[in-house]
């Protein structure tokens, strides 16, 4: 018997990048596209661990894209006045890149072989940080989540424990039954620890890594005879 079964795990529920597939991979994609416009992705960047920081692991009333995005563009600009010419930024730079540079990503090796065998005794999940886009059809996993969302649809960022929040409403299950995995400990093991939920680090450092995740693994095959 796998640990799922041991903790008494219903649903499984996964970030994508880094998690699905290298996010290094992704990263050196849209630095080579954004490099036109690296003082905006740096200020992006910036303002978007502020929002972190500021949020941390408080509860609060979830909320919606629309005004994530208005909170965003008043900390970039000191006024919603430009919220339109901000969403079309983010737009340029960083979401219409990440659509099509995704269709050459690879994914972690033993991650389709993962989702197949849990497939069939889990309810499985996505909860990401940025939009999903494409990402899932083109890792071709799209079929097996009944749950499909971004944290930013509750107007919030992980490791805010809304979206987690959302998503256990959404699903059904108790926090515990849940299993979040992820590849972040500041965001998402965090973000699920404090949701009360159980958690997994997925993490290819030959350093030994502290975690307060309930398991820490470095393959997806090594992974599923852990947990199923």
């Amino acid at each position: 018997m796998g640990k799922a079964k041991e903790w008494g795990i219903k649903a499984i529920a996964f970030d994508i990048d880094g998690t699905l597939y290298p996010k290094w991979q992704m990263d050196i994609r849209l630095a080579a596209a954004s490099v036109l416009h690296l003082p905006f992705a740096m200020r992006y960047n910036a303002m978007r661990r502020r929002i972190r920081r500021e949020d941390g692991l408080a509860e609060m009333p979830a909320g919606s894209l629309e005004e994530l995005q208005r909170r965003e563009c008043l900390m970039l600009y000191g006024s919603e006045d430009s919220l339109h010419a901000f969403i079309d930024k983010e737009q340029h730079v960083f979401r219409k890149p990440w659509e099509k540079l995704f269709s050459s990503i690879k994914p972690f090796p033993g991650m389709h072989e993962f989702m197949e065998e849990a497939s069939s005794g889990y309810e499985l999940a996505v909860l990401s940080d940025f939009p999903i886009g494409v990402k899932l059809k083109a890792l071709g996993v799209e079929e097996y989540f009944s749950y499909i969302a971004s944290a930013e649809d509750s107007g919030h960022l992980k490791p805010s424990p809304v979206p987690f929040r959302v998503m256990l409403d959404a699903l059904g299950f108790e926090p515990h039954q849940v299993l979040y995995v992820g590849d972040s400990e500041s965001k998402d093991i965090a973000g699920a620890h404090n949701a009360g939920l159980r958690s997994a680090l997925i993490s290819t450092s030959r350093r030994k890594v502290y975690s307060i995740a309930d398991t820490v693994f470095s393959s997806w095959d090594g992974f599923r005879r852990e947990m199923l």
